[in-house]
């Protein structure tokens, strides 16, 4: 932390890339992801089960009255299933 505090006293300017990896696992393409998995040495019950997990999700919004239809999810993985990381990774 001295260093920061010491380069921000003394340079004219500071160079900082922040990046933010709090939503990127929601514009994961499951079919991409699906392919990139078979291309890996992973036995075929490990692969069939995480393309199962992938596939034929849907969403839908219910309030208290209504519900929306449910639509197919084609992106995204679960978050907090445990797997968002690795998947995204």
């Amino acid at each position: 932390m001295h260093y920061v505090t010491q380069m921000l006293e003394t340079s004219s300017y500071v160079h900082c890339l922040l990046t933010d990896f709090s939503k990127a696992s929601d514009v994961v393409d499951h079919a991409v992801l699906m392919a990139k998995l078979s291309c890996l040495p992973l036995p075929p019950c490990i692969l069939n089960w995480l393309i199962s997990f992938l596939s034929g999700r849907n969403h839908a919004t219910k309030t208290s009255a209504d519900e929306t239809t449910p639509a197919v999810i084609s992106r995204s993985i679960v978050q907090g299933s445990g797997l968002d990381p690795i998947l995204y990774t």
